[in-house]
């Protein structure tokens, strides 16, 4: 009999450990490395930017442009006339007006909206800021309220 038992305790660990390594996981994915200080995004700098949808924002700081995307959806971005953004109090230490993609960082909206945490901020190139500024529903350069709040 104890046989029986430890049969069949083997058997249900087996499909028990084959059925966590067929799980999908879910959740967020690793979180991206945050930018080493000096390719960070400089957010005096803006010239352009474009959300491209209510999670993908894009930003042209002069040459460099860069790919922000926040980790929940963030309706409402750009509205009012610009983008604005928190950074984090490590940078501000330092040198403020940088976005790396650090945890702490946010974009604000308007209207008393909160605002929403950058999930990543990593630079491309020209060609793939053209591309998807094709797909941008709202646009604006950077003159007016874009920058950053302390």
């Amino acid at each position: 009999m104890k046989v029986r038992h430890l049969f069949v305790a083997s058997m249900l660990l087996t499909v028990a450990a084959h059925a966590a390594e067929q799980a999908p996981t879910s959740g967020p994915g690793p979180a991206a490395k945050p930018l080493e200080f000096n390719d960070c995004m400089r957010t005096d700098r803006i010239t352009d930017w474009k959300v491209v949808d209510d999670q993908t924002l894009l930003v042209a700081t002069g040459p460099d442009h860069f790919l922000v995307k926040t980790d929940v959806a963030c309706p409402r971005m750009g509205l009012g006339g610009g983008v604005r953004f928190k950074t984090a109090e490590s940078n501000k230490a330092i040198g403020g007006f940088r976005i790396c993609g650090t945890p702490t960082e946010k974009v604000e909206r308007i209207n008393n909206d909160p605002p929403c945490s950058i999930q990543s901020v990593s630079k491309i190139d020209d060609a793939t800021y053209k591309a998807m500024s094709k797909k941008a529903k709202l646009s604006g350069s950077g003159a007016g309220t874009s920058g950053s709040r302390p």
